[in-house]
């Protein structure tokens, strides 16, 4: 099938090409397997496409190589280049293609969430931004140097940390006494003064140190003349910490300049992009960014895959962009950010003054980062090397187990039965190719036929009939399978892999009690040194199987027992339920939410009804 599908290719991109439309847009190449190998964007689809198929092809050779991959292609047509360069960027980061620039581990990245809304909110660390309304501040690679921030600004702006629940309890605890909280939870302040405090959380991480710290003195001045000497004194604090910090920030210029500053460093396959934050005038803040993709690419090239992305998530934007190079997309950048920024926004390459000597100075924070991120590297490739060479050896592999996959069944007296598939690649957690299995053909309390329908399904979709993988999770081979479990769990799951001809995978059941790994056909387990880190490896795959079968077991237990006391609510019918779950959004929503919060869905009697039922 798959011969004769690579056979017609040249006749089915010629058809593909006639239809290409001759607008703005976006393209998505995919390989004789369906996979996103590349997202670009043109002015004209139809131009773009032609000059790669037809003709003389792309003069870069990168892209050349790529073209010789593609089977077929969807093409997503746009308003503007602006809305091409938001989709290209939105569906990079949604499918990381191979040949495109692309942030490293970018769902790993930090953002401070300040919220606006309620009349305590609670100021916290995320990893995704909505619109929610709330300010949001990032993203930050450091995860360490953002959690101290936040550290410091609850010294000078005490807020509340703690979850709604323990705020629902209504009295301080221990932060408040240590000057780390305000003590909304007893009404200690009053909304309006724990707002400006929120707000003024804000003005700090835009840069505005030394501006806030004006205001808080002009606010101390105001409440002393008015004899209010307690708030008074606490202002002064306040004043005097902002200038404290403001002071060990790097000051450039008195001018009020707001940029950020963009330089690479990049070996053959890694590259590495530093962002300097100057804001006021003053460096407040340095970020250093990992991309992935960047083979064969110049400094621009890479530079200008990285803006796209990177703005495309930030939450502020500054006055100027200052770059070492310039980038191909460098209007269409300007025209997009000075729409998010209301004001303009220009991309410039400094000759010469100051601002020369910042770009250089991102320059350095890059070349450092990328010289770091290569010990880490091959520190960490030799000691995964030597850690999976040591357990190969120890269960009689061939082959490093660098793909290890793990099984586990939860369950309560074989009710809401779910099962968890954990993926370890190269010693660490794949966690995009983690997947869960509702349990649907099993009656009773049968943990291995609930194994065996659950290692049915995921080997059966392996590969479907006409020799594409349905989904990225399913389509590699493991090298190692590990099942939660002793010689019963083993012996159900190698009867399945039989049955359906993947038997050649090793496959091992770890029992919990001695740690004992037992292998088809052998009598005796093996037993692996207690301080191995081997042993250590296969623990920690087999726990996350565990936690992700029982976090996702609660979650589905949950649901059912609100669904069946949903169920006996007079006056509630599925439309309504439906409503219910998307204005709370869980079924732990809907049982925290109040009468009145309720009311605003349902009719009254049947919100007074949902909490008497649930």
């Amino acid at each position: 099938m798959t011969e004769s599908l690579i056979r017609d290719r040249p006749e089915l991109l010629r058809e593909r090409l006639r239809q290409a439309p001759d607008a703005p847009g976006v393209y998505v190449m995919r390989d004789v397997q369906t996979k996103v190998i590349y997202v670009g964007k043109a002015i004209s689809v139809r131009n773009r496409l032609r000059s790669w198929f037809t003709g003389g092809g792309p003069s870069d050779p990168r892209i050349g190589t790529m073209i010789q991959r593609v089977f077929d292609f969807d093409i997503l047509t746009c308003g503007s280049e602006q809305e091409a360069l938001l989709l290209e960027n939105t569906l990079i980061k949604r499918y990381r293609p191979r040949y495109n620039v692309r942030l490293r581990d970018d769902k790993n990245y930090l953002y401070m969430k300040v919220p606006r809304t309620g009349d305590y909110p609670r100021v916290y660390t995320v990893r995704k931004t909505s619109d929610d309304r709330a300010r949001y501040f990032g993203p930050f690679t450091n995860a360490g140097a953002l959690r101290t921030t936040m550290k410091t600004l609850r010294r000078i702006f005490p807020y509340r940390t703690c979850s709604d629940e323990v705020f629902k309890r209504g009295r301080v605890c221990l932060d408040y006494h240590i000057k780390r909280c305000s003590g909304p939870c007893e009404g200690l302040i009053d909304s309006a003064e724990y707002h400006r405090n929120l707000e003024q959380i804000g003005t700090f991480m835009e840069g505005r140190s030394r501006e806030l710290a004006r205001t808080l003195r002009l606010e101390m001045r105001e409440a002393s003349d008015g004899l209010e000497f307690e708030r008074a004194a606490r202002l002064r604090d306040r004043a005097a910490a902002l200038e404290k910090v403001a002071q060990s920030q790097h000051v450039l210029s008195q001018a009020s300049r707001d940029e950020d500053v963009l330089a690479v460093a990049h070996a053959t396959a890694a590259a590495m992009v530093a962002v300097l934050t100057v804001r006021g005038g003053k460096v407040v803040g340095s970020e250093t960014f990992e991309l992935e993709g960047v083979a064969d690419m110049t400094d621009s090239d890479i530079l200008n895959g990285f803006v796209g992305q990177f703005y495309a998530d930030a939450t502020t934007y500054p006055r100027e962009i200052l770059l070492p190079v310039p980038i191909a997309d460098g209007a269409i950048v300007e025209e997009w950010l000075t729409h998010r920024r209301g004001t303009r926004v220009r991309l410039s390459v400094p000759q010469r003054g100051d601002r020369v000597r910042l770009v250089r100075m991102a320059q350095a924070n890059a070349d450092e980062g990328l010289r770091q991120a290569a010990i880490k590297k091959d520190f960490d490739e030799d000691r995964t090397e030597r850690l999976l060479a040591d357990l190969a050896e120890a269960l009689g592999m061939d082959e490093l187990p660098r793909r290890i996959e793990c099984y586990d069944i939860s369950n309560l007296m074989g009710t809401d039965p779910v099962g968890s598939m954990v993926v370890f690649e190269d010693g660490r957690p794949r966690t995009s190719h983690y997947r869960r299995f509702h349990i649907k053909g099993v009656a009773g309390s049968n943990d291995f036929a609930m194994l065996q329908e659950m290692l049915r399904r995921r080997f059966k979709r392996l590969v479907r009939a006409d020799g594409v993988a349905p989904n990225e999770s399913f389509e590699s081979m493991p090298d190692l399978v590990i099942i939660d479990g002793g010689r019963g769990q083993l012996g159900a799951a190698v009867e399945v892999m039989q049955e359906l001809g993947v038997h050649q995978i090793a496959t091992f059941g770890l029992a919990k009690r001695r740690e004992e790994l037992f292998q088809p056909r052998t009598a005796q387990p093996v037993l692996l040194p207690v301080d191995s880190p081997a042993l250590f490896l296969l623990e920690r795959v087999r726990d996350e199987a565990h936690r992700f079968a029982v976090s996702f077991h609660r979650r589905v237990r949950t649901r059912t027992r609100l669904t069946s006391g949903l169920d006996r609510v007079p006056g509630l019918g599925p439309k309504r339920r439906r409503q219910l779950i998307a204005r709370f959004k869980s079924p732990a929503g809907i049982r925290e939410a109040t009468v009145d919060q309720l009311a605003e869905v349902v009719p009254r009697k049947v919100a007074e009804a949902i909490k008497e039922q649930v």
